[in-house]
């Protein structure tokens, strides 16, 4: 059976899978008014906390052959909660672009296409 370690406690795959599950399913209030109530987002950074663990051991655990999925999907999941808070205006669209690109690898890119191609011709010329 797979083993990691959170401070030198040793926690199973189904544990692991268990308090992942706990962090996507604790609510709380980060803002409250009459017209709606707003959960705090899920971050990468949330969910180390909440495991008790530091980013690096985070990203560590993604590399691993038996725990690498969960967290994976885990991440995959607080990069969902980033984009839905942006939607709904939780989120400035800054916050929302620097979370993505620190934390879930977006960049920007930009493309250049060209329909102008060049021909070049070589001639070989013999002299006799």
């Amino acid at each position: 059976m797979a083993r990691m370690t959170i401070n030198g406690k040793s926690i199973t795959k189904e544990e692991l899978i268990s308090k992942v599950e706990s962090y996507f399913n604790e609510r709380v209030v980060l803002k409250e008014t009459k017209e709606s109530v707003i959960f705090t987002p899920k971050t990468k950074v949330g969910l180390a906390v909440h495991l008790g663990i530091s980013m690096q051991t985070l990203s560590d655990w993604e590399k691993d052959k038996d725990f690498g999925e969960i967290i994976a999907k885990a991440k995959q999941r607080c990069e969902m909660d980033i984009l839905n808070h942006s939607l709904i205006g939780t989120y400035t669209p800054s916050v929302s672009m620097f979370l993505l690109k620190n934390q879930h690898g977006y960049v920007d890119k930009q493309e250049i296409l060209s329909d102008n191609v060049q021909k070049i011709e070589i001639i070989r010329s013999e002299i006799k």
